[in-house]
């Protein structure tokens, strides 16, 4: 090691010139390449002789499919609007093993927006007794409940069964409510030309979706199906961020908060009772960052009294929203400082473009109020103290590579700063954010695009092997929970290691 960095030394302060030997030339070439190696995330990481041979056949899919993209722009999925590689990537062999892998947890994951449209079309929409209204604005409120002055209705309630039958085609129809609650379209270029056309696009799905969900027959068939979608794309745990919205019932009964997080807890634990390699999932309370100070600390107090009933489900708090927009950190500081020392920060900080904004400078103060991890945290690569500091504290950045392109950050993912904190192994949990809004289901597009965009060319299995151990370890699981979540982990990564080289269910 001593050798490596007094070449690197050498090479900064003296560059080579043509007349000194081919093999110093080379030899100093090669160390850098492996000092870069060694540097970023899965340098260390070691693979038995089994996962050599896996990580082999994996980057000769990984080599194929570049190769493709590198012969065919139109191809190159890795380069593409996620809208326009899903068909690439869906066929992709690459895709296909990230599927089967495990992946450990998801640790940024917005429940109302965890679950495929398609499947909220099939079910919670042909729930009986759906309603329909729409706003001033033309947008749809769909609900259980008739309330218009609280749903801003302009136009009568009509039943989305009647709606449907009324049809000339159902599918059609369907296709047309998905467009409802689904960010997708064929040109994201034309219909999303700013950053503030997408959000508030983006923000109006939660407000259609919202009231539905929280119906309480459609509250835990909901639920029940993320938990279903992630255990299917082999992962074991989940932390959600999640208002817990007060619930209603088909007579109009409406429930408190600590009705919602019971009915959460309850479900939690009849899923992993069903499935014991499930971990399940925690709580991270979320409010809306454009709440005055005099609101936030009210709702904190709420927050206090669920923390206290299920201090270790109900784990942390964060403020959501579009952060350009909403207010800054340091603005909500007299309401945050009334947070219980038990209760962990995982806030959102600079998902902006942004650079020496308060957006931007939300990134200071999240590590000032000591956050556990940092949610997107997309313009820490501009901040080079603060990304130092995160590196440092072993503070983990939340990477949402396809919530971070819908929503107009970056549109060629090759150029994501996720790029640089990987290649500075910068802890980094890879997360889905949103996935039910855009057409992707689970985590497994997520990892495509960190495996075949955002990591180098030649990086395969550690590297991949390593942001699967990092979700864990950087989650709220307490340390009894850790020990058992890596048991399941080896012994599933194990499994899937000995079916790649044998080929079963492959």
């Amino acid at each position: 090691m001593k050798r490596l960095l007094f070449l690197l030394l050498h090479l900064i302060s003296h560059p080579l010139i043509q007349s000194e030997p081919a093999l110093s030339y080379e030899h100093a070439r090669q160390a850098v390449l492996t000092a870069e190696e060694k540097l970023m995330t899965g340098g260390h990481t070691h693979l038995s002789t089994q996962e050599a041979k896996v990580d082999d056949i994996f980057m000769e899919y990984k080599f194929g499919e570049l190769s493709q993209g590198c012969r065919n722009a139109e191809q190159n999925a890795a380069a593409l609007h996620f809208f326009k590689a899903k068909p690439l990537i869906d066929r992709s062999v690459v895709f296909n093993f990230l599927q089967k892998m495990p992946k450990g947890a998801v640790l940024h994951l917005h429940n109302t927006a965890s679950v495929s449209s398609k499947w909220v079309i099939q079910n919670i929409s042909y729930m009986s007794g759906m309603l329909r209204c729409t706003t001033a604005t033309g947008h749809s409120v769909l609900t259980f409940r008739r309330l218009p002055k609280e749903h801003k209705c302009q136009s009568q309630y009509v039943l989305v069964a009647d709606e449907r039958k009324n049809s000339v085609d159902r599918q059609v129809y369907d296709n047309n409510f998905e467009r409802l609650i689904n960010l997708y379209t064929p040109v994201p270029e034309l219909e999303y030309p700013t950053i503030t056309h997408v959000w508030d696009r983006f923000q109006d799905i939660f407000s259609v979706l919202g009231d539905a969900l929280s119906y309480l027959p459609a509250f835990r068939a909901y639920h029940w199906q993320m938990l279903e979608e992630l255990y299917n794309d082999n992962l074991m745990y989940v932390e959600i961020r999640s208002s817990c919205k007060k619930l209603y019932d088909a007579s109009g009964r409406t429930f408190p908060r600590k009705r919602t997080i019971r009915e959460l807890y309850a479900l939690n634990n009849k899923f992993t009772q069903l499935h014991p390699d499930f971990l399940g999932m925690k709580i991270i309370f979320a409010v809306h960052r454009g709440k005055e100070v005099d609101q936030l600390r009210e709702t904190i107090a709420e927050f206090k009294q669920l923390h206290e009933m299920y201090p270790n489900f109900v784990v942390g708090f964060d403020l959501v929203g579009q952060e350009d927009k909403g207010k800054p950190l340091y603005t909500l500081l007299p309401a945050l400082r009334d947070l219980p020392s038990t209760a962990r920060l995982f806030l959102h900080g600079g998902e902006t473009n942004w650079f020496g904004s308060s957006t931007d400078i939300n990134l200071l103060d999240a590590l000032l109020l000591n956050t556990t991890r940092i949610g997107h945290g997309y313009a820490l690569a501009k901040h080079p103290i603060l990304l130092n500091a995160v590196k440092t504290r072993h503070i983990a950045v939340e990477v949402s590579p396809i919530s971070n392109q819908v929503l107009h950050l970056v549109w060629d993912m090759r150029n994501h700063p996720g790029a640089q904190y990987l290649a500075l192994d910068v802890p980094v949990v890879i997360c889905s954010d949103d996935p039910g809004f855009w057409n992707a289901k689970g985590l497994s597009y997520d990892f495509y695009y960190a495996i075949m965009s955002l990591a180098p060319k030649n990086a395969g299995l550690p590297i991949l092997k390593t942001l699967v151990w990092n979700s864990l370890k950087y989650s709220t699981l307490t340390k009894e929970e850790k020990s058992r979540a890596f048991k399941i982990l080896e012994l599933s990564w194990t499994r899937f290691i000995e079916k790649v080289l044998h080929k079963k269910s492959w």
